[in-house]
């Protein structure tokens, strides 16, 4: 291997100021120094403030976050994976070594009693053929079980892929959580309004059903004068009802009155039934008018029951 030779010391010559670099002084023949010109200091200006970059900075790392945890979980699912693995060959290596011994024990068994097979040996036999196909069986499973692994290397590969692109639109995503932002706070303005509305609404609608516990509470106290009325009506029905039958002993009477002492006794009955009549035709008016006033009041109940339904379903 040729070396290059550096002939350079490090030493450079110096470098005096000729004649020519100073100008003389005007009337005197005195060379002077070089004036050197002022220096001009550059003013540094701030540099401007990135507003965004907190916000795109939270993104980067939440990015960041996701993928290691995603590759913290991925390594977690392949230990387990391998740790299922190994406990799956130490199985295979416990079985093939129970299998190992009880095929000594057996071949030992068979050389003892060659000369006669009996039930036993067979069931030795077919113990040995299940061994055999279980043996087969956690063969396949591991084979299943290194597929899955590859198949989980793959699927990690390809949400590294996933994840470069989305680490590539965060600054559209940073633009897009601050519009989210400015309508959030639109959002919450108009739902300030609307629960002060809602507030105002419940209120009235407060007011609304104490006054339909009122009217309720009148109609019930209302319903125990119609309750008598019924009462009454029956007690007039009943009253009519003996006055015809009093009616028909009178034309009874009338016809069978012959002698000189009945005259005077239809005359007492008639002045009796007179007198009933009066007092349920009074009684009579004295029904219609309270009737009448109920009816009213009832019909003045239910129209402010409609007018109260009619503002609660409005609100």
């Amino acid at each position: 291997m040729v070396l290059m030779r550096d002939d350079f010391d490090g030493k450079l010559p110096d470098i005096r100021a000729t004649d020519d670099d100073r100008v003389a002084a005007p009337g005197t023949g005195r060379p002077t120094e070089a004036v050197e010109p002022p220096l001009v200091r550059a003013v540094r200006e701030p540099a401007p403030r990135h507003s965004g970059n907190g916000l795109l900075w939270a993104v980067c790392i939440s990015l960041l976050l996701a993928f290691v945890g995603l590759g913290y979980w991925s390594h977690e699912q392949q230990s387990r994976l391998q740790r299922q693995l190994v406990a799956t060959q130490e199985s295979f290596a416990r079985i093939s070594e129970d299998a190992a011994g009880r095929l000594q024990d057996i071949s030992g068994k068979v050389i003892a009693t060659e000369s006669t097979l009996s039930q036993t040996e067979q069931e030795r036999l077919r113990q040995i053929n299940q061994l055999e196909q279980r043996m087969e069986q956690l063969a396949t499973r591991q084979q299943e079980q290194q597929q899955t692994l590859q198949q989980h290397g793959q699927g990690l590969e390809g949400l590294r892929s996933r994840l470069a692109p989305l680490q590539q639109s965060g600054e559209s995503q940073a633009r897009q959580l601050a519009d989210l932002a400015e309508q959030l706070g639109q959002l919450e303005q108009q739902l300030a309004q609307q629960q002060q509305a809602l507030n105002d609404a419940s209120g009235q609608l407060e007011s609304a059903a104490r006054d339909q516990q009122k009217l309720r509470a009148e109609l019930t106290a209302l319903s125990e004068p119609v309750q008598g009325l019924a009462r009454l009506e029956q007690q007039l029905a009943e009253a009519q009802t003996q006055l015809a039958r009093q009616q028909g002993e009178l034309q009874a009477l009338r016809q069978a009155a012959s002698a000189p002492g009945m005259e005077q006794e239809l005359l007492v009955l008639r002045s009796e039934l007179d007198n009933r009549l009066m007092a349920m035709e009074e009684a009579l008016q004295s029904i219609d008018s309270f009737r009448l006033q109920t009816n009213r009041t009832i019909s003045t109940v239910r129209d402010q029951l409609a007018g109260l339904q009619q503002q609660i379903n409005q609100r």
